[in-house]
């Protein structure tokens, strides 16, 4: 009777990739073993593919939602409690551009001043302000300026001073100055630009309006 019960079981060993016989494998290791194998198949299956799929798609709408596609981009990806201030005042400048008429009988301008490097933060603001006060003078309006730092230039630029020093350059402050004046004062401006030794090269613009 022992044998025929040994038999009977046999199919259900085979069954399980058990050739040796049941006497040497309890009940409670085969429920254990096959209970521990079929989670790792379900998370080897696609739920994993699932949750990479959740993920990237994550991913991308914040990198969406953080980019300067609502405002932001200005600060740093790394250190989003400055990206966020930034890309509020540029949305703001942004506003109040779009806010600004055109006075009569004047046009808008941009000038890019490139400075000398060495120069102290002193100097810096000195001249920033005799600038301003020239575009005011020459019957300029809204006049802002914005500071891009040290940036290096495309070429070395030699430059002579008034005492006849030459001196090249690699890189320069960048200043940009926007402003509203009359066309003929930009001459004015350009010639006094020209002759500051403080200043390594400069380049003025008429700004048009896109026709959309």
């Amino acid at each position: 009777m022992a044998m025929a019960s040994s038999s009977l079981l046999t199919p259900h060993i085979n069954s399980l990739f058990c050739p040796k016989p049941i006497s040497q494998f309890p009940c409670l290791p085969l429920l254990s073993s096959t209970h521990s194998f079929k989670p790792n198949i379900l998370q080897k299956s696609p739920s994993n593919n699932q949750k990479d799929t959740c993920f990237v798609i994550k991913a991308q709408t914040f990198d969406f939602q953080g980019s300067f596609f609502e405002g932001g981009g200005f600060g740093s990806e790394d250190d989003p409690s400055t990206s966020q201030p930034e890309s509020g005042i540029a949305t703001a400048v942004l506003e109040d551009k779009e806010e600004i008429q055109c006075p009569p009988g004047l046009r808008q301008y941009e000038t890019m001043v490139v400075l000398r490097p060495d120069m102290s933060e002193d100097e810096r603001l000195a001249l920033t302000q005799k600038y301003e006060e020239l575009l005011i003078a020459g019957g300029g309006m809204y006049v802002e300026v914005f500071n891009r730092g040290v940036i290096p230039l495309a070429y070395g630029i030699k430059k002579k001073n008034k005492a006849g020093e030459s001196n090249t350059y690699l890189d320069g402050i960048y200043l940009l100055y926007t402003y509203f004046t009359k066309p003929d004062s930009i001459e004015v401006l350009e010639a006094t630009l020209k002759a500051d030794d403080n200043i390594i090269r400069s380049s003025s613009f008429k700004i048009r309006k896109r026709k959309y």
